[in-house]
């Protein structure tokens, strides 16, 4: 039995060795076509942009930077059409391939707005005062896995999932209660709801040299 194991691990060794060493050929190859070509190595700083669609970030459009080969890291503004934010982040790209998977964490943060155009968005019931409730923004992060379609050192489509968690922040909570309970005389300190949430973006990414 042990002399069974110890032939197949042996088997799968000489597999393993020989997919690494047909990679590396493969690399090799490939980059020996790159240079014949004149294009610029993979390993050029790349500096680019990319738009995207998705929540909770909204649509987003961010400047690209691409140090080394499998890192990018990216910074830019978003919106939800109620309010203008700013996010960053960075990706990990294991494979310069037509069809790579990618590893990607986000932090973002939306500026206040009004609590009034929200419920209006969202199709609930105004609220009975005329005194907006404003000062409501919230932060946000989050982590997920992707898929990269296109010419790496040109531009790509992408699709990540993932989840995301953030804080709700209204800081003007004493008029948001006070319409809600009716009390005039209701005093609070400004609210803080937390939330997690499944993530989903859709995006295009282009180099510009």
């Amino acid at each position: 039995m042990s002399r069974r194991l110890a032939l197949s691990f042996s088997r799968a060794g000489a597999v393993l060795a020989f997919v690494l060493a047909l990679s590396a050929g493969s690399r090799a190859l490939a980059q020996e076509a790159v240079e014949a070509s004149g294009e610029p190595s993979s390993s050029t700083l790349r500096i680019g942009a990319m738009l995207d669609v998705g929540a909770p970030d909204g649509v987003g459009i961010s400047a690209v930077v691409r140090p080394i080969e499998w890192l990018r890291i990216n910074a830019g503004l978003t919106t939800n059409t109620l309010s203008f934010g700013v996010r960053g982040g960075i990706s990990l790209v294991p494979l310069s391939t037509l069809v790579s998977p990618s590893l990607n964490a986000d932090i973002g943060h939306y500026f206040d707005t009004s609590y009034n155009d929200l419920v209006d968005k969202l199709g609930g019931i105004p609220l009975q005062s005329d005194v907006p409730v404003e000062d409501i923004g919230f932060n946000y992060a989050g982590a997920s896995v992707g898929l990269e379609i296109g010419r790496p050192e040109r531009f790509s489509f992408y699709l990540r999932a993932g989840l995301a968690s953030g804080k709700l922040v209204i800081r003007d909570a004493e008029a948001l209660l006070r319409d809600v309970t009716g009390d005039p005389d209701i005093t609070s300190t400004p609210l803080t709801i937390r939330f997690t949430s499944p993530s989903v973006k859709l995006g295009f990414l282009l180099y510009f040299n």
